[in-house]
């Protein structure tokens, strides 16, 4: 029993670590020095989505204040059962932009020291699954603000082909009603044929009228 309470330790370790696959810890500089920082990157998110989303998942424990001038915001003496059960803690969460991404940076403090795996493993688990949930609501916008550009793309194409296909309809009108003119043209040809013939013959007919009236006119005088 002591052998299968142990390995099942060991595996909801492994699913916890798993669980904040995305999420890196480094020291980082902040009001405060430089700490153990909890460290989410989200390809394709901007400031402005890291910052909408942490405030919304923190709201539930408290409001975020902003230190302008250290560019942090901060919620003090605040309790997050998960991650320190009843004792309050100190949060501090910093959000810059990079390039095609955004990152955020949170530090935890415990009461006199902050939250690091080397050290408070338990919280630092519980913070990386917070950490990895913020990551995937975050990754949610930026890929539902894809779907939505894409979609756009997709109905600029739709109208596109719309427009060709009501050119491709003009270019068949046109042709028919060149095939038509090309119709009457060669029904104009043949009657046109059909004059030209009556009217040889009737200029043969005149020119032998002309004919009989010089004949005519040369003959006065003579006899």
């Amino acid at each position: 029993m002591k052998y299968f309470g142990t390995l099942v330790f060991v595996i909801f370790l492994s699913l916890l670590q798993l669980s904040g696959q995305n999420i890196t810890e480094r020291k980082v500089s902040m009001s405060l020095g430089s700490q153990n920082a909890f460290v989410a990157d989200v390809e394709g998110a901007n400031k402005k989505i890291m910052e909408d989303v942490f405030k919304k998942m923190m709201k539930e424990y408290g409001k975020l204040q902003e230190n302008k001038k250290a560019r942090e915001f901060f919620m003090m003496a605040t309790k997050v059962s998960k991650i320190n059960g009843s004792s309050p803690i100190d949060l501090y969460a910093k959000f810059e932009e990079g390039k095609g991404m955004a990152t955020t940076y949170l530090w935890v403090d415990l009461g006199g020291a902050f939250a690091g795996s080397a050290e408070y493993q338990k919280q630092s688990e519980a913070i990386k699954i917070f950490m990895q949930d913020y990551y995937y609501e975050c990754r949610k916008i930026v890929v539902q603000n894809e779907l939505k550009e894409e979609e756009k793309n997709l109905e600029k194409l739709d109208k596109e082909l719309a427009k060709l296909k009501k050119l491709n309809e003009g270019y068949h009108n046109d042709i028919e009603k060149a095939k038509q003119k090309i119709l009457e043209a060669e029904k104009n040809i043949e009657q046109n044929i059909v004059e030209q013939a009556t009217k040889t013959k009737d200029i043969d007919s005149q020119k032998k009228v002309v004919e009989e009236v010089s004949k005519k006119l040369n003959s006065i005088g003579k006899n």
